[in-house]
């Protein structure tokens, strides 16, 4: 299944031709992109009225499915205003696990709780310290519980761009700055949510990739000739730490030269597995697992026993898969996490500013 879910991924983000799949999808396409179309004209012209929240709301998001970096930006954000005495709220939806399909509102307060609250509600729990974490769909709900509970003074909606319902104060873009929207086509023949049209609706673009690059000012044009009044962030994600799950112990990743094999279960791994490349760590097996994979006995089975087939001294995972499953990972000999920063290259002082005027 991965391999499948891998070509049809080269297929969506090739933008340099239409493959005879695309083209028999594009019909399908049109349609997706005129209901998504709808589903946003119902709010903005007033057909249904969005909810004011009781804090200022800035919404995170992006146009394309797969880890685009939208968890790191909104680990950056909350940690700016909390270094401000901002007090922070984070909502995630919770997709992938069993708090998506109930209507009640979780606040996450363990590491553990990925298994039912989500993966990356969980990574906001251990990365963003300082902010509460909440898990639900209802993110109205959310908002006001979190303005109950803490007090929030902001309050972060994480992968909320194609969420009506509130209005929001901010709304920030997560782009890829090499990939950007692959062959800019709808699902199912391209990896777009909507139509870059609704640009018209975004205050800033966050550009974020794992490779290195210069800022080049001709990348802004495409977007500028939809909204001129857009702002641009530059960011880069890299390799924080490795860390060994037995004693929570940072390795050095240049001391370690011994076998690796790999395991992930998220959209578009080959991004972490060209991480460990960049930190010169070469597995010699990777395992692709679908995008929120639940892990279970027979999964940690598979891992350790290829493992041992390769005689490999560590088995690596990114934070998110473990943070999914920590039980069931638990039971994975000599695992570590690979843990990510994100590194703000151009942007900054724009970002300051937002945060200084909320003081």
């Amino acid at each position: 299944m991965s391999r499948i879910r891998k070509k049809i991924e080269n297929i969506h983000f090739d933008k340099n031709g239409e493959s005879l799949l695309v083209k028999m999808l594009k019909p399908v396409s049109y349609i997706y992109d005129s209901v998504a179309r709808l589903k946003r004209d119902i709010y903005s012209k007033r057909f249904l009225k969005k909810r004011i929240a009781g804090c200022y709301t800035i919404t995170v998001g992006n146009l394309t499915y797969g880890g685009t970096g939208k968890t790191p930006v909104v680990i950056n954000l909350a940690g700016m205003f909390s270094e401000r005495g901002i007090r922070v709220g984070i909502v995630h939806s919770g997709y992938g696990s069993p708090q998506h399909r109930k209507k009640k509102v979780k606040r996450v307060m363990s590491e553990d709780e990925g298994t039912q609250a989500g993966d990356e509600a969980a990574e906001l729990f251990v990365r963003a310290k300082n902010a509460l974490v909440y898990s639900s769909r209802n993110r109205v709900e959310a908002i006001e519980r979190a303005i109950l509970d803490g007090g929030v003074n902001v309050c972060i909606l994480d992968d909320a761009f194609q969420y009506h319902k509130i209005a929001s104060d901010l709304k920030i873009l997560v782009v890829d700055y090499y990939d950007r929207f692959g062959n800019e086509y709808c699902l199912p023949a391209g990896p777009m949510r909507e139509s870059k049209k609704v640009l018209s609706d975004a205050d800033i673009i966050w550009f974020v990739s794992q490779k290195a690059y210069s800022v080049d000012r001709n990348a802004e044009q495409e977007f500028l000739k939809i909204n001129s009044s857009l702002r641009f962030i530059y960011s880069r994600i890299t390799a924080d730490s490795l860390i060994r799950l037995n004693d929570m112990q940072k390795r050095d990743f240049e001391k370690f030269k011994g076998n690796v094999i790999s395991f992930s279960g998220i959209g578009r791994d080959s991004r972490f597995t060209d991480m460990l490349s960049e930190i010169g760590i070469l597995p010699v097996k990777h395992l692709s697992f679908g995008d929120h994979h639940r892990y279970n006995k027979k999964d940690v089975e598979t891992i350790n026993r290829t493992a041992n087939k390769y005689s490999a001294e560590l088995v690596i995972t990114t934070e998110k898969d473990y943070l999914r499953d920590t039980s069931a990972l638990r039971g994975v000999e000599n695992l570590h996490i690979l843990r990510v920063n994100l590194e703000i290259i151009e942007g900054l002082s724009e970002l300051e500013r937002l945060c200084d005027s909320l003081l």
